[in-house]
């Protein structure tokens, strides 16, 4: 299923706005460079999983996650660039997609993370500047975050890239449509 440039409605668009229904299992949309492309990352992803019943609290993180992601596939992937939702029971997955095939390094076990406290703490325009976003994404997912190479097709064509991802788990009771 693929969204479209209509589906930037509100902050506060529906999961049928998103061009996303409960049911599906993956949904696309193509992102557009520049801020925008931050903002509209933000507006589909809180209503799809405001949609999938998912809290606040785990809404408001994979907003902050995908801001964060697509932030660093702008400023240092190139395009084309895509956001993918999964939903696979008992998670749903977030990808970041752009066109280059080079993998960030993730945080892993042994790295130096943050404490939330730590990462609230620190002002907005330092953490942009400070190479933190993929700690904040780690963090904010508990660790289930990844990079790995995919493809992506634009105009008939597909070519390599890389896709920067998180998973949230669905709330409790979430059915497996798979």
């Amino acid at each position: 299923m693929r969204g479209t440039e209509s589906a930037l409605a509100s902050p506060l668009m529906s999961l049928a706005e998103t061009g996303m229904d409960r049911a599906a299992s993956i949904a696309t949309w193509p992102l557009a460079e520049g801020a925008r492309a931050v903002v509209r990352s933000r507006d589909l992803i809180r209503g799809v999983l405001t949609g999938l019943g998912l809290g606040h609290e785990a809404v408001d993180d994979g907003v902050v996650m995908v801001s964060e992601l697509v932030t660093n596939a702008l400023r240092h992937a190139f395009g084309p660039f895509e956001l993918r939702l999964y939903r696979s029971p008992p998670v749903v997955v977030c990808e970041v997609v752009d066109g280059s095939e080079t993998l960030p390094a993730i945080p892993g076990p042994g790295a130096v993370h943050l404490t939330l406290e730590q990462i609230d703490a620190i002002p907005d325009a330092l953490l942009l500047e400070s190479g933190r976003g993929l700690d904040v994404v780690h963090r904010l997912s508990r660790g289930w975050c990844g990079a790995y190479p995919t493809k992506i097709s634009t105009r008939n064509r597909v070519t390599g890239g890389k896709a920067v991802a998180f998973a949230l788990p669905l709330p409790a009771g979430e059915p497996d449509r798979r």
